[in-house]
């Protein structure tokens, strides 16, 4: 983006801020995507009809298929989807305001729904490794820069959703927030569920197949650019999951021992994963919208950093984590927070001798063996409280859900009791 170009966008940004604001909410996802909290709070506010809510995207296919169930969507760059961005009270987003509209943020009350719980340091607290420049700068001219080209990235949101103590100093940490813009609360995306139990899908019902155990991947989004590195060949893209995986070897043993093997890439990643469905027993999902209508049916999570594994353990879902070496040493990924090398189960993340132990392996042989162990499919006695404990670290008791702490805090009492009216009857309400 050129220096006039940005120029314009922070004019058209601030001139939207003088736009009157009605009480109607806009929600969207990363990529254009139909996925994550933003996702299961439009899906909430169509069952209940307490706010007028309505999805923008930038991919037609998402919007035919929203607007195919009845729901309100449209494109950002439409008429219609520009004239709700400009007059939308509130923004609901799963990354940044770009996932709805960058350019028409100004004056709406933007709640940062954010896609997870992080181990990776995030946003501001970052310091090292290539996204450290689009926060980071020591002179005031170089901050301006960065504001100015890096736009979305340095839009503070009103509020954001924080499950714990924990979360909450983090969450103020990189986003700049004071505490009072923090909503102690659950997650939409693992209250759906809770609330709407009927829209959980069965493994074997949508795969069409029985399987005796279902493995979960779901590795972190490695941001150093290998994966975005050519062979130097024929120009294909270098996969850095083939270092860590003979995937034919799984494969085979994955077969014998009637297991299913689900490999989620992070969606700047998901190219990743086109070869794997030659393999049997190894499914690519990475083109899900998202994994939590499934998670009631897996037996098994690994990964190396990915959050995913906070929301898993809401459901006792047992843990292995898995750092593949680079070169005979653990593989490097983004800079963790402290805290993290402290956590049960977690602990010693960056550790330079690629040592197993029972919660992490760090060859591809070790990993398969462990597979191979039926114990490794259970949460035992002696690991139970590790489990415990890291739950109550990051998910405390909450009296309601998401979808009710959201709308106490943002709502009137009057809406409230609407809504609640609303779910008793089984009605509809007419939008406002």
């Amino acid at each position: 983006m050129t220096f006039f170009t940005a120029i314009i966008r922070k004019i058209i940004y601030h001139t939207a801020g003088l736009c009157p604001r009605v009480n109607k909410a806009v929600l969207g996802s990363y990529k254009n995507q139909f996925s994550d909290n933003a996702k299961y709070l439009y899906l909430h506010w169509q069952h209940t009809g307490l706010i007028r809510s309505i999805w923008i995207s930038g991919d037609n296919a998402v919007i035919k298929r929203l607007r195919k169930e009845g729901f309100e969507a449209y494109n950002r760059r439409s008429i219609l989807g520009i004239f709700h961005c400009l007059t939308a009270k509130f923004y609901f987003y799963n990354s940044y305001v770009g996932d709805i509209n960058q350019y028409f943020a100004k004056g709406a009350v933007k709640v940062n729904l954010w896609h997870g719980s992080p181990l990776k340091k995030i946003e501001f607290d970052i310091t090292s490794g290539p996204l450290a420049h689009t926060y980071q700068s020591d002179t005031l001219i170089g901050d301006w820069k960065n504001r100015l080209h890096f736009h979305q990235q340095h839009i503070k949101p009103d509020m954001m959703l924080s499950p714990s103590p924990v979360i909450d100093s983090l969450f103020s940490s990189a986003f700049r927030l004071a505490p009072h813009q923090l909503i102690r609360s659950g997650n939409p995306r693992t209250d759906y569920f809770k609330r709407y139990p009927e829209q959980t899908k069965s493994i074997p019902e949508l795969l069409n197949t029985q399987y005796k155990k279902v493995i979960l991947y779901v590795p972190t989004w490695r941001d150093s650019g290998i994966n975005n590195k050519s062979d130097g060949q024929n120009g294909a893209i270098e996969n850095p999951y083939d270092k860590g995986f003979n995937w034919a070897a799984l494969s085979k043993q994955l077969k014998r021992n009637k297991q299913l093997f689900l490999v989620r890439f992070h969606p700047n990643e998901a190219h990743l994963g086109k070869d794997l469905n030659q393999y049997s027993n190894i499914i690519d999902i990475s083109h899900w919208e998202d994994v939590y209508n499934i998670l009631q049916g897996v037996d098994l999570l690994i990964t190396d950093q990915s959050s995913l594994f906070i929301d898993l353990l809401l459901h006792q879902v047992p843990i292995l984590f898995y750092s593949f070496e680079q070169g005979g040493k653990p593989e490097k990924l983004r800079e963790i927070y402290d805290y993290a090398e402290y956590l049960p189960l977690v602990g010693q993340v960056t550790s330079n001798e690629a040592i197993n132990n029972r919660y992490r392996v760090y060859q591809f042989q070790a990993l398969m063996e462990r597979l191979d162990r039926d114990e490794t499919f259970h949460i035992s006695p002696s690991t139970i409280n590790e489990y415990q404990l890291l739950r109550n670290i990051f998910w405390q008791q909450q009296k309601c859900d998401a979808f009710e702490n959201i709308e106490r805090c943002l709502f009137s009492n009057e809406k409230q009791n609407k809504i609640k009216g609303t779910e008793k009857s089984g009605l509809r309400p007419a939008r406002f």
